[in-house]
């Protein structure tokens, strides 16, 4: 009788009842599955700073601190590659009929085209990185969170006694600093026709470029200290914080020709600031 009673249940409900039968056992079971994993955390300021950075100079002639300079920059222990940035230098300029100090603007010119960086650090030859444990995407993040309109600020400058110093400025990688270039070079061949051409500077180019519109809003001024300092030797500081002094980022020995004494006044004080860098430790980076 009880096989003839099953025979005549409907297929249907006979998978009902297997199903109800087997969902009553995973529930006795208790819960089986994982937990979910957690969220990710919010980002921190480490990761807002800009990863892709290429630190950028060059020099034309023999100079009696040309070692010093160039290991400053790129060596191992020392900077570039201590943080994972690119050191680029051009030996050679090529900025005819302009003067050779244009040559930087060329160079910023090249590698925003290149698309391979966020920033661009350009720094003289006669500077100094003088603590190299300091990254420089924390200077340009710091100055960006002070920016009212963070992401059209395209330049990070410097002020020295005189104004505007660019001897050590940051460029933002992006088509809109190529404007920026070429409206600066443009300006400088309009007062090529005028009788101050021969002492018209990159630095008085960027002055005037920085008057006009769109360009007086795409820029930030940072400390002369935190990325430009000059030695007692040259108090040429824009306040009392810009002496350079033990500890900070940047030595800048910009016009010391005007302050020393001597035949090789750069020389001389890339020579005396020297014990003053912060070196890494080459075991840490090999």
């Amino acid at each position: 009788m009880l096989i003839r009673s099953a025979r005549q249940i409907p297929p249907s409900l006979l998978v009902l009842l297997v199903f109800l039968v087997f969902l009553g056992w995973q529930l006795s079971q208790g819960p089986s599955h994982e937990e979910p994993p957690p969220p990710p955390p919010p980002p921190t300021k480490e990761d807002n700073r800009p990863s892709r950075i290429a630190v950028v100079t060059f020099v034309t002639d023999q100079r009696s601190y040309l070692h010093l300079s160039l290991k400053n920059k790129d060596h191992t222990i020392d900077y570039s590659r201590r943080h994972g940035y690119d050191f680029i230098t051009d030996f050679e300029a090529h900025s005819e009929p302009r003067s050779p100090v244009y040559w930087k603007f060329d160079m910023v010119e090249r590698l925003v085209k290149t698309n391979k960086y966020d920033w661009i650090w350009w720094l003289d030859f006669d500077t100094l990185i003088t603590d190299t444990g300091v990254a420089v995407a924390d200077v340009v993040r710091d100055e960006l969170e002070k920016a009212e309109n963070a992401n059209e600020v395209d330049y990070i400058f410097t002020h020295d006694c005189n104004g505007l110093n660019l001897g050590s400025f940051l460029v933002r990688a992006h088509d809109r600093s190529l404007e920026f270039v070429r409206r600066a070079l443009q300006i400088r061949d309009e007062a090529e026709k005028s009788d101050d051409s021969k002492s018209y500077s990159e630095q008085d180019a960027m002055v005037q470029l920085l008057k006009e519109q769109p360009y007086v809003s795409r820029h930030v001024v940072a400390p002369q200290s935190r990325l430009n300092a000059f030695p007692k030797d040259i108090p040429c500081f824009e306040n009392e914080e810009g002496e350079w002094k033990p500890g900070k980022f940047v030595l800048h020995f910009a016009g010391a020709w005007a302050h020393v004494k001597g035949e090789d006044p750069t020389g001389q004080l890339m020579k005396k600031y020297e014990r003053d860098i912060i070196w890494g430790n080459w075991k840490e980076f090999y």
